[in-house]
């Protein structure tokens, strides 16, 4: 091809140049070539960047990795909690006094922390308590076989009916329902009795001297008295629900270990499906008895709330008193719902009403009382210490898995502590689910020993010669 030829312009015109050459930069390596037998085609320069569907799946991933670490560290509890129930079950006695020496630890290096804070008054009870538990611990050092004995045996009803584990779950979620169901209409409630009693202020008002003023005010004033009254009732009945929630649970829990305590072994057996029996007696002829009891918790626990809340009141003197009551109230409440524990304990294996339970687990309390305080102080250690342990593994694990995957919703680490926490909640909550079947099963086989201890005898004499050779006292019965 020859070379393009410019003439000059004539006289009258002025001279333009030709254009400069243009150079475009090489093409990107990452851009790809035509491929034969497609219909894709090299990028223009005009198009901009080109969409990567891929790319744009692994950019959208990181929305879900906070869901991703949530489930792995339930998953990851679940698991964990059903290995600790196994080790409860070969070796409780060392667990015992495992956990029993890390209890006494724990009191001392919390004295110690606060000690170097300056809190020496804080650093001065927990020192205290610590020289009591290890007193506590030394005197009680004599009982820790017949509390290993009886931590076995309910480990391995546990896991032989897991149905008591599935209730807590059950359990566990319906609670969760409840109270997002109970927060919303709080909010809602809230709204509509607040705005409908909300009257526009009296724009003639009067000063501090008696003096008439008129300001165009439009602040508005809202009677408090509706909104008192109403919150008050949701109050009351969010306690009253979850209480009788929990203690369904328990009920169902206990009547599975008493199937197994008086039945099993024998021609009548413990039927099919001993859990979901134990449930619907629960759900039918022992509701009353559970709601009654759980009507003075929820009772309790909602003025314990408006004593709390006066408290934090600015009326210094009526803060005081308030605060006085409240925690008269939360002694109160601890020393019911310990009472109420053994209580449907009775209303699981006899069906008893609440307030006949009540008169027998005083009985039961009078003549066994020490025996069970000391029992369940043990075993607690187990089931607290247990449920610590695996939510702190838990928060290790969502702190590893953020410093590994290094999500872009936590850049400069700014959910980490969030997000552990929320781990080591979610661990605890797990074993927490496992340990409370296995702290009724405890209660119900130490009930159900101290009443008839002959039933024992007869479904299974091996198990009884083991507890009588710990525990003396269990062939008198009360």
């Amino acid at each position: 091809m020859s070379q393009q030829q410019y003439y000059p312009p004539p006289p009258n015109q002025q001279y333009y140049p030709p254009p400069p050459q243009q150079h475009y930069p090489p093409p990107v390596p990452s851009t790809y070539a035509p491929v034969p037998g497609n219909n894709y085609a090299p990028p223009s320069y005009e198009q901009g960047p080109t969409s990567n569907p891929i790319a744009e799946k692994w950019e959208a991933k990181p929305k879900y990795q906070a869901i991703v670490l949530l489930v792995l560290a339930l998953v990851v509890g679940f698991f964990l909690s059903l290995l600790y129930m196994l080790l409860m079950q070969r070796f409780p006695k060392p667990l015992i006094k495992i956990t029993l020496w890390l209890s006494i630890a724990a009191y001392f290096l919390a004295a110690v922390i606060y000690g170097i804070a300056r809190q020496y008054v804080l650093a001065v009870i927990f020192a205290v308590f610590g020289v009591i538990y290890l007193i506590c611990a030394w005197t009680w050092r004599d009982r820790i076989p017949f509390a290993a004995i009886l931590l076995e045996t309910v480990t391995s009803i546990t896991k032989k009916y897991y149905g008591t584990i599935v209730m807590g779950f059950a359990g566990l979620f319906l609670q969760v329902g409840w109270s997002i169901w109970w927060a919303f209409t709080v909010i809602g409630t809230y709204h509509k009795i607040y705005t409908r009693d909300c009257k526009p202020a009296d724009s003639n008002s009067t000063d501090v001297r008696g003096n008439r003023t008129n300001t165009n005010s439009t602040t508005t004033t809202c009677s408090g008295p509706a909104l008192i009254v109403a919150m008050v009732f949701l109050l009351f009945s969010f306690y009253w629900t979850s209480q009788v929630i929990k203690t369904i649970v328990h009920v169902t829990d206990a009547g599975v270990y008493a199937a197994y305590y008086f039945l099993e072994g024998t021609p009548q057996g413990t039927g099919s499906a001993p859990t979901l029996s134990s449930l619907k007696r629960a759900c039918t002829t022992s509701l009353g008895s559970i709601c009654f009891g759980s009507l003075i918790i929820a009772a309790l626990n909602t003025l314990k709330a408006i004593f709390q809340s006066i408290a934090n009141s600015d009326d210094g003197a009526c803060g005081f008193v308030a605060c006085c009551f409240a925690y008269l109230l939360a002694c109160i409440e601890g020393l019911v719902e310990y009472f109420n524990h053994y209580a449907y304990v009775q209303v699981a294996i006899y069906g008893k009403s609440y307030c006949t339970s009540a008169k027998d687990t005083w009985k039961l309390i009078k003549d066994r009382g020490v025996e069970a305080i000391i029992n369940d102080n043990l075993i607690g250690n187990v089931l607290t210490m247990g449920a610590i342990f695996i939510g702190a593994i838990c928060g290790l694990f969502g702190y590893a898995y953020i410093s590994i995957v290094k999500p872009d919703f936590n850049d400069g680490g700014r959910y980490t502590i969030f997000l552990v926490i929320i781990c080591f909640l979610l661990g605890f909550m797990m074993t927490v689910v496992v340990t409370d079947a296995i702290d009724s099963g405890v209660t119900t086989t130490f009930v159900a020993l101290a009443e008839d201890p002959d039933a024992l005898r007869r479904t299974k004499p091996l198990l009884f010669e083991r507890i009588r050779a710990r525990w003396p006292r269990v062939v008198q019965g009360i």
